[in-house]
């Protein structure tokens, strides 16, 4: 965006001209992802390139508490939908976990895969109206992302109901969520995660799917953090 005019690139241009079958004289609403959303009107649409002038800026609410969801390293399917569903949930970034029962490797094709996982964050973004953009970071160690600080709190059948967990981390404006791949995560890494002041936070009766257990956990935090 520049000077109340607005420029799609090449890929957004396409989805909106093919895709969405906009026109000129169409009205759409755009985002920087940075928190910032319009109206905007389109004054030209091609297949390449989308253009138009910036309107009136529309709410885009954000939680209080920047929440960082830690997951285990999954397949590509739960993966994609933790992505997307997290992201309307409200998560503000992505950390993939590297755990001990981890049977997923990330680090050697992370580069190509990337900006596929991008785009899934982008477009869940644009679908709940939401104009800020999570990060997807690069996969860190367990007990690297323990060690590095800040307020945890672990997705576990042990822990405490999501009402009282809320109570021991009320106030952090900043917060790891971790939840565990298939099998949980080891006893040794959940004692390490309870040494380093980890809160932990149970879910409900019954044993979760990866991708299901991720967004039940974000809402539970975020609903209640505000």
């Amino acid at each position: 965006m520049h000077g109340g005019e607005f420029f799609a690139g090449p890929e957004e241009s396409g989805h909106i001209a093919r895709a969405a079958r906009a026109r000129a004289g169409d009205e759409i609403e755009i985002f920087d992802g940075k928190g910032n959303r319009y109206r905007a009107v389109i004054k030209s649409a091609s297949g390449d390139r989308v253009a138009g002038s910036v309107g009136e800026k529309l709410p885009s609410p954000e939680y209080r508490t920047k929440l960082t969801l830690c997951f285990a390293v999954v397949a590509r399917p739960a993966l994609e939908a933790i992505l997307e569903h997290c992201t309307e949930a409200g998560a503000a970034s992505f950390q993939p976990v590297m755990a001990s029962r981890v049977q997923f490797d990330l680090f050697s094709g992370w580069e190509r895969r990337a900006g596929r996982l991008g785009q899934i964050v982008t477009a869940a973004a644009k679908q709940c109206g939401r104009g800020f953009l999570p990060e997807v970071r690069r996969p860190e160690k367990l007990d690297d992302l323990l060690l590095a600080g800040g307020a945890s709190v672990f997705a576990s059948a042990e822990g405490l109901p999501p009402d009282e967990a809320a109570e021991g981390i009320a106030g952090k404006t900043e917060l790891k969520l971790f939840v565990g791949p298939e099998g949980g995560f080891t006893k040794g890494e959940l004692e390490f995660a309870r040494s380093k002041g980890a809160v932990f936070m149970n879910l409900g009766l019954y044993t979760l799917r990866a991708e299901t257990a991720c967004l039940a956990a974000c809402s539970a935090l975020l609903t209640r953090l505000h």
